[in-house]
C-alpha cells in the first residue's frame, strides 16, 4: 500500500507540474506570439539581425559559464540544503565574472562586426547573466520537488510586464532597443518577484563544491559545443545574405521554435526531474522516459508538419508584407520543431541518468558532423540562398536525431524499438492531417484560410490520436498513459474549479 501511494502521488505531481507549466507556457506563448507579431510589424529584418548578433554573443557567454548548478542539484540523490546553497553560490560567482568579462569585451565584439554603434547595446545586455543568477535559488528546490506553482506565477508576471514594455519601447524607439529592453526587464522582474513570492531563499555557501565541479566541467564543455552546433547555421545565413539575411533567418527560426521553447522544453524539464529521481536503468525510470518521449512525439510532429501548410497565410495575415520573402524559409524551418525537441530531450535523458560525459561526446560528435556537412555543402555551392541553408539544416537535424537514438541504445537507456514504437502513429496522423487540410486550401480569403487550416488540422489530429489510443496504436503502455494523463488533467482542473467556486460562494 505505501508503495502504491508513493507511485500515485508521484504521478499526480508530474501531471500537476505539467499542467502548471503548460498553463504558464500557453500564457507565455500567447504573449510571446503577440509581442513577436507587433515587433515584426514595427521592426525590420535588419533590426532582428542586429539583435541576433547581440543575443548570440550573450548566449555564448552563458554557455561558457553554465556550470549546470540546477541540473546537478536535481539529479543528485539525497541532495542536501548545503548542496542547494553551493549550487546557487557557485553559479552566482561564475555569472558575475561572465558579465564583467562580456562588458570588457564589448568593444572587440562590436569591432569584429564593424558595428561600433552596438557598444551601448552590448554593454546593456552584458548585465543579463549576473541578473539571472541573482534570482532566488530556492526555485531549484521547488523544481526538484516538482512544485511549479510559484515558478509559474513569477515567470508569467515578469513576462507579461516585459512583453508589454518591449512593445511600448518598439513604438517609441522603432529599433532593436525594444528587444534588448524587453529581455532586461524580464530578467530584473523575474529576480525581484522570486524573492517577493517565495519566503524561503538560498544562502551563501560552497560546501562540497568539488563534487559539483566534477559534474559541472562536462556541462560547461557541453554547453559550449551545443551552442556552436545550434547557432552555426545562423552565422552561415549572415555570410550568405548579410545582416538582413541573418535577421530573416534567425527570426524565422525563433518563430517556428516557439512551441518548442514554450511547451516541449518545459515538459522535458518536468520529466527530467522525475527521471532523475529514479534509479538508473530501473523499470520505473525506463517507463518515465518512454512516457515523456510519447508526449514529445504527439506534440512536435503535428506542429512541424503544420508549419508547411500554415506558413503562407500566417505570414500574409500576421507578419506583414516585409516578411513575405521568408514564407518558404518558415515552411522549411518548421520541421526543426521535431528535431530540436527530440535532440533536447536526449540531452535531458543523458543528464538525468548521469551520463554527462557521454552527452559531451555526443555533442562534440554531432557538432563535427554539422560543421562537416555545412562546410562541404557551402564549398560545393549546394548552399547559395538561406532557403537552401534551411533545407540542409533540416537534414542535419534528422541525422542528429538518429545519432542520438543510437547513443541511447548504446548506453542501454532505451532500445531502438522503444524509441520508434510511439513515433510511428503520430507521424502517420500528422501526414493524414496535412492531406485532410487540402480540402480548405482553395479558400481565397487569407484570414478564413488561416482559421480553417488551424481548425481542420486540430480536429483531424485529435480525432486520429483518440482513436489510436483506443486501439493502442502508440503501444499499450504509451496509449494507456496518454488516456490516464488526460483523465488526471481533467480531474485536477475540475477539482480546482470546484474549489474556486466554493471559495467564491
Amino acid at each position: 500500500m505505501p508503495k502504491y501511494s508513493k507511485l500515485t502521488a508521484n504521478k499526480k505531481q508530474i501531471t500537476s507540474s505539467i499542467i502548471w507549466l503548460i498553463a504558464l507556457n500557453w500564457v507565455n506563448r500567447i504573449l510571446g506570439f503577440l509581442t513577436i507579431i507587433v515587433l515584426a510589424r514595427l521592426l525590420t529584418p535588419h533590426d532582428f539581425g542586429v539583435m541576433a548578433i547581440v543575443i548570440i554573443a550573450i548566449q555564448l557567454t552563458e554557455s561558457l559559464t553554465n556550470i549546470g548548478s540546477e541540473q546537478y542539484f536535481i539529479q543528485k540523490n539525497n541532495a542536501t540544503i548545503a548542496d542547494l546553497y553551493c549550487a546557487w553560490t557557485s553559479n552566482l560567482i561564475i555569472k558575475f565574472f561572465a558579465s564583467l568579462c562580456f562588458a570588457a569585451l564589448t568593444p572587440l565584439i562590436a569591432k569584429a562586426f564593424a558595428l561600433n554603434h552596438l557598444i551601448p547595446a552590448l554593454f546593456t545586455i552584458s548585465l543579463l547573466p549576473f541578473i539571472n543568477a541573482l534570482n532566488n535559488g530556492w526555485i531549484i528546490k521547488l523544481k526538484k520537488d516538482l512544485n511549479y506553482k510559484s515558478f509559474v506565477a513569477i515567470s508569467t508576471l515578469a513576462k507579461v510586464i516585459a512583453n508589454i514594455s518591449a512593445i511600448l519601447a518598439a513604438l517609441y524607439f522603432k529599433n532593436y532597443w525594444a528587444l534588448i529592453l524587453g529581455a532586461l526587464i524580464n530578467a530584473v522582474l523575474y529576480t525581484l518577484f522570486s524573492y517577493l513570492f517565495i519566503k524561503q531563499k538560498a544562502y551563501w555557501g560552497l560546501i562540497n563544491w568539488q563534487q559539483q565541479f566534477s559534474f559541472s566541467k562536462w556541462i560547461i564543455l557541453k554547453g559550449l559545443v551545443g551552442h556552436i552546433r545550434s547557432k552555426i547555421d545562423v552565422w552561415f545565413a549572415s555570410s550568405i545574405q548579410g545582416i538582413t539575411g541573418l535577421g530573416g533567418y534567425n527570426f524565422s527560426k525563433d518563430l517556428v521554435l516557439l512551441p518548442n521553447r514554450e511547451i516541449l522544453s518545459p515538459i522535458s524539464e518536468v520529466f527530467f526531474t522525475a527521471i532523475a529521481k529514479e534509479k538508473n536503468k530501473s523499470t520505473a525510470q525506463t517507463l518515465k522516459i518512454r512516457k515523456a518521449l510519447t508526449i514529445i512525439y504527439l506534440i512536435s510532429l503535428p506542429v512541424a508538419f503544420g508549419w508547411s501548410v500554415i506558413a503562407e497565410p500566417f505570414t500574409q495575415v500576421i507578419l506583414g508584407e516585409q516578411w513575405l520573402p521568408y514564407i518558404s524559409l518558415i515552411s522549411t524551418l518548421g520541421f526543426l520543431v521535431f528535431t530540436f525537441s527530440i535532440g533536447n530531450f536526449i540531452s535531458y535523458i543523458l543528464t538525468a541518468t548521469g551520463h554527462v560525459k557521454a552527452l559531451f561526446f555526443y555533442d562534440v560528435f554531432t557538432l563535427l558532423f554539422t560543421l562537416f556537412i555545412l562546410f562541404f555543402a557551402y564549398a560545393n555551392t549546394y548552399i547559395n540562398t538561406i532557403n537552401e541553408l534551411a533545407q540542409i539544416r533540416i537534414y542535419i537535424g534528422l541525422a542528429i536525431v538518429l545519432i542520438g537514438i543510437k547513443w541511447l541504445n548504446y548506453y542501454k537507456i532505451l532500445t531502438i524499438t522503444e524509441i520508434i514504437k510511439p513515433f510511428a502513429f503520430p507521424l502517420i496522423a500528422s501526414i493524414l492531417m496535412i492531406l485532410n487540410v487540402q480540402i480548405v486550401m482553395n479558400i481565397p480569403n487569407n484570414i478564413f484560410l488561416l482559421i480553417s487550416i488551424i481548425v481542420v488540422s486540430l480536429c483531424t489530429y485529435v480525432a486520429l490520436i483518440v482513436i489510436g489510443c483506443k486501439y493502442n496504436a502508440l503501444g499499450k503502455l504509451e496509449s494507456q498513459f496518454i488516456n490516464q494523463l488526460i483523465n488526471d488533467g481533467v480531474n485536477i482542473l475540475k477539482n480546482k474549479l470546484t474549489k474556486h467556486t466554493r471559495d467564491y460562494s
